[in-house]
């Protein structure tokens, strides 16, 4: 079993950030170009402009329930953008900093924005109302990842620390030291209903207990920092990408690399900066070579 390329999606100009589902065919790329550009996978020849925003573009949400479209930027400010006609209905300055993060937590009908100035904002998805916003870092927040079994968020930060919130009142419930002091967590999912995994600035994933936060496994992944983890559907494997420019597809039950993908075997030339699971056939990544690349499984 391997992953071929199918189509390599050209247009952007700039180094691509962030990559969303939008359908089950259909997905959008945001860019430091200030574009953002929805594809689709089975006609990827031509992209078609969504939005094209005042500054570079480091991430991007869909909040499927109001059509509308959530655009970072790296001035710290968020354009929403009506999906319905492509407009923009607001414009929210929520960091000082880059907006390196946006995720929606639905069953909660919330938001949540990691900025480049290290706050962490919690906005209300019905009318993005700030609900909770704290620095709780001098360094850069890129990742977020919430458990709604155990109502947990966890946070990576830019020194290399893990932040555990409660999801309702977001008080702190524990930190700590993943990675060695200025290594960057820039990346965390759900691994198991028992496990998230992490990886970051010095290249290691670490597999973390959602309980005590105990560090349950560690392994060297890339040779440079992992920027995204990406677990499959079907939770049988999870893909990583990295500044290496490799992109790495794992078995998610041995840990194991099944595939290095890198730029003599159809990968990117560039550092891979984010990846996307159409399914759990279809794999798209993209990088600082303004590349996105859809690979299927043979």
């Amino acid at each position: 079993m391997q992953f071929k390329l199918q189509h390599r999606c050209l247009g952007h100009a700039s180094g691509v950030y962030d990559l969303i589902k939008l359908s089950a065919k259909t997905f959008l790329s945001a860019s430091g170009d200030r574009l953002v550009v929805s594809w689709n996978v089975d006609q990827p020849e031509q992209g078609n402009l969504i939005a094209r925003a005042s500054d570079s573009i480091y991430s991007i949400c869909f909040l499927e329930s109001k059509n509308e479209l959530l655009i970072g930027q790296a001035k710290g400010e968020i354009h929403i953008i009506d999906l319905s006609n492509n407009q923009e209905i607001r414009l929210l300055k929520v960091n000082e900093k880059g907006v390196f993060s946006i995720v929606e937590n639905k069953s909660k009908s919330k938001v949540y924005v990691l900025g480049g100035d290290g706050v962490i904002s919690v906005l209300s998805a019905a009318d993005y109302s700030l609900l909770f916003k704290q620095k709780i870092s001098t360094m850069k927040l890129r990742s977020v990842f919430f458990d709604e079994a155990l109502n947990r968020t966890y946070v990576g930060c830019g020194e290399g620390r893990l932040y555990v919130f409660d999801d309702d009142t977001m008080e702190m419930v524990y930190t700590n030291q993943l990675s060695k002091e200025g290594f960057s967590i820039n990346a965390i999912t759900n691994y198991t209903d028992e496990v998230i995994i992490c990886g970051g600035r010095d290249a290691h994933l670490r597999w973390v207990d959602k309980k005590d936060y105990s560090v349950v496994n560690s392994i060297p992944a890339h040779n440079y920092a992992i920027y995204k983890i990406g677990i499959s559907p079907d939770k049988n494997l999870f893909a990583t990408v990295s500044r290496d420019k490799t992109l790495k597809i794992w078995n998610a039950l041995t840990n194991q690399v099944i595939q290095r993908i890198e730029h003599s075997n159809d990968g990117h030339l560039n550092s891979v900066n984010t990846l996307l699971w159409m399914d759990d056939c279809t794999l798209i990544s993209a990088g600082d070579d303004r590349s996105i690349n859809i690979w299927c499984k043979d």
